[in-house]
């Protein structure tokens, strides 16, 4: 089969656009997987084409309705905190490539963490999946990345709406639930760890894409990197009016 650029899925088999870290990721999937964890399971990979198994649970856009609830929030991060202790002391391939620079920090993080891209069912995460821009970091870089869509820091009040949230949501009550159920205990400056890992996002999109890398390279193109920068100072102004 030849190369593809979309994402298939045929009965409980995901096939993918194969990258340069293919290799890299399904080493790091066949250990989560191996350990119990709910992440994809590598089946192949060649000819353009990675293939894995299905997470079972719903996401993409049917995860909204899914994380509304502090408790399903509270799941994801009790999810995230499994999947990261599982990496601590795995070694990657010696041959290792991945997406994005990075910086080893003790674990091996997903780098998307978004409700969109946990499986859920009846308001729990029960499953990680999407791993491409997996990297070796400290732990504040995914949860940072998934406080900022957990929260959310935005504060636009349709795609608020598109979401699922109304008047009743309570960033506060989200972000304590999300680092309650991760475990975490450092202090943290959550509105300053949020806009560094924005920025982070917002360069790594653009060293993929100039680097002819897809989806990146036509959101380049497109001009998004530039969009996006202002979602720091939305980030810091939600801050603000919760004083966090």
């Amino acid at each position: 089969m030849g190369q593809i650029r979309a994402v298939h899925i045929n009965k409980n088999v995901v096939e993918r656009p194969q990258k340069p870290w293919t290799h890299t990721v399904h080493a790091l999937l066949n250990h989560l997987h191996g350990a119990g964890l709910p992440v994809p399971e590598p089946l192949d990979f060649g000819g353009g084409v990675e293939r894995v198994t299905l997470v079972p649970g719903e996401a993409g856009s049917d995860a909204w309705a899914h994380q509304l609830r502090v408790e399903s929030v509270r799941s994801a991060g009790r999810l995230l905190r499994r999947v990261h202790d599982a990496t601590v002391g795995w070694e990657p391939p010696t041959d290792a490539n991945w997406a994005v620079p990075f910086s080893p920090g003790g674990v091996v993080c997903h780098g998307d963490p978004q409700p969109a891209n946990f499986a859920w069912r009846d308001g729990i995460a029960v499953g990680l999946f999407d791993w491409d821009v997996a990297r070796p970091a400290n732990r504040l870089s995914d949860v940072a990345y998934a406080l900022e869509w957990f929260a959310p820091f935005e504060d636009d009040l349709t795609e608020l709406r598109f979401r699922g949230f109304d008047e009743t949501l309570d960033r506060r009550a989200r972000v304590a639930a999300f680092l309650g159920g991760y475990g975490w205990e450092e202090p943290i400056d959550v509105v300053a760890a949020v806009t560094v890992r924005q920025q982070t996002a917002i360069d790594e999109v653009v060293y993929l894409g100039e680097r002819g890398h897809h989806p990146q390279a036509e959101w380049v193109a497109a001009g998004w990197p530039d969009r996006w920068g202002p979602k720091l100072a939305t980030a810091r102004r939600v801050g603000e009016k919760l004083g966090l």
